[in-house]
């Protein structure tokens, strides 16, 4: 009886390890505890046994939250280089990112890092898993400023990049309503994911080009890639 107590007792302490919060900083340590929230350009987190911390995204290689993991992707901003944080859809031959949307930092917290951003497709180089430059998209706005959206988070944008492909790209697929629009996601698309036939077709063959398919184009194709 105590050696089946003692296998439950390991596996309950390890699921509970794998689904706590934690950052990993860029010098590979790790923090864990409950993250309270992100703007995109810090998270919050309160330690374990610790003060709670904000970490800017520039000191942060990726972190675990709410079942969804984050990476740090370099940005231009003008003549500045930032870091900002996205969210991981999709990781594999090509990697699938989406930006805003998400809770912010308590009340208590926000001044230091709510902001209002623009974003624009630049040139740089890509990253991987938010440990490259990952340029190619330039955010405007700053901490200061006035939240986007009534709840303070920005609106969602996507996305993609094909690590030794080219840099990273905005996919503008939310709220198309013209076929110009519509050409330029499609284009990105065979850019990225044209080299495998079956779904090059359906990609030629789209009218649509909402996140949905997209993400599920991305999955099928790095399916293809193991």
């Amino acid at each position: 009886m105590k050696f089946l107590f003692s296998i439950f007792l390991f596996f309950f302490t390890l699921n509970q390890l794998s689904a706590q919060d934690f950052i990993v900083k860029n010098n590979d340590d790790v923090i864990r505890g409950t993250i309270k929230g992100t703007d995109y350009f810090s998270v919050f987190i309160s330690a374990n046994d610790e003060a709670d911390v904000i970490l800017p995204a520039k000191d942060v290689k990726n972190f675990f939250w709410n079942g969804n993991s984050f990476v740090s992707k370099g940005f231009a901003n003008g003549r500045n280089f930032e870091y900002r944080f996205v969210k991981v859809i999709e990781m594999g031959t090509v990697n699938l990112y989406s930006f805003g949307g998400g809770t912010l930092v308590p009340e208590a917290k926000e001044k230091k890092v709510r902001f209002r951003p623009s974003v624009g497709i630049g040139t740089g180089t890509g990253g991987y898993g938010g440990m490259g430059m990952g340029g190619g998209i330039s955010i405007g706005g700053g901490r200061n400023s006035a939240p986007e959206r009534p709840a303070g988070a920005p609106a969602v944008r996507y996305f993609i990049e094909k690590p030794g492909a080219g840099p990273l790209q905005e996919v503008p697929m939310k709220a198309i309503t013209d076929d110009a629009k519509k050409l330029e996601v499609k284009n990105i698309l065979l850019q990225k994911m044209g080299d495998q036939p079956d779904l090059k077709a359906k990609l030629e063959a789209g009218t649509e080009f909402n996140s949905r398919d997209v993400v599920e184009w991305v999955k099928e194709y790095n399916a293809t890639k193991k």
